[in-house]
């Protein structure tokens, strides 16, 4: 508790609190496995308040398929894009999981994805759409030759560098002429999430977004969303 106290002297942000606690909570379950102590101070303290951000500014779902359907195909980098771009409207992906994505993760002949574990998110299995798979196959056969050469990774930047950020960049670019109201990748995912919770269960929902925990997915609720936009709506001082 006095190192708690000392990390909000030091910051004060509840946040910043709780990932160094689960820091030091990760360090004693490591010494715990080695038999080295019998006891984890850490376990079970963590600061309440955390605050967490409501999505906004989300695309509706024709908007999405619009996005897809609309960017064109000038060469073998946007053609690679396009195919990045199915994956991000349909599965719901991010960009790390793009980057983490290798060629034995797709599962053409049974219209699935597999989706590996990350950092922040849990592994999946995802089914593609129809006219993913022929795209995957051809991009698999010919295109990715041609850009990639020694990479084992599905999707690269320019001379196999693993970073996307620069590669979706310029498809940032290329969306906002096709749509004004589009922002980025994790608006994309933000919104693909808030869809498929208009027709699936929470649980289904968590699964398919990979979110290790269910707090995470009950944020894209649409009923949350309403009730916050009703309650800043009669509560917001220039409305009175």
């Amino acid at each position: 508790m006095d190192y708690t106290d000392h990390l909000k002297r030091e910051a004060g942000s509840v946040g910043y609190v709780n990932r160094n606690l689960l820091s030091v909570q990760y360090y004693f379950s490591g010494l715990k496995s080695k038999g080295l102590t019998v006891f984890n101070p850490v376990a079970g303290i963590r600061l309440k308040g955390m605050v967490r951000t409501i999505p906004c500014h989300l695309l509706e779902r024709a908007e999405l398929e619009e996005l897809q359907g609309k960017y064109e195909v000038k060469d073998d980098r946007t053609h690679r894009n396009k195919v990045m771009l199915g994956l991000l409207v349909f599965q719901g992906l991010s960009r790390l999981e793009l980057e983490t994505l290798r060629p034995e993760h797709l599962k053409l002949r049974e219209g699935k994805i597999q989706v590996p574990q990350t950092g922040k998110n849990n592994g999946r299995i995802l089914a593609l759409q129809p006219g993913q798979i022929l795209d995957l196959q051809e991009y698999l056969l010919i295109i990715r030759p041609k850009l990639q050469r020694s990479s084992e990774r599905l999707f690269t930047g320019r001379n196999d560098i693993e970073s996307l950020k620069n590669s979706l960049l310029h498809l940032n670019y290329a969306l906002k002429k096709l749509n004004p109201k589009y922002q980025n990748v994790m608006q994309i995912r933000q919104s693909v999430i808030t869809e498929w919770l208009k027709e699936n269960d929470l649980r289904t929902v968590q699964y398919m977004a990979g979110h290790k925990y269910v707090s995470s997915t009950e944020r894209y609720q649409t009923t949350n969303l309403e009730d916050l936009k009703e309650a800043l709506n009669k509560h917001h001082p220039l409305n009175k």
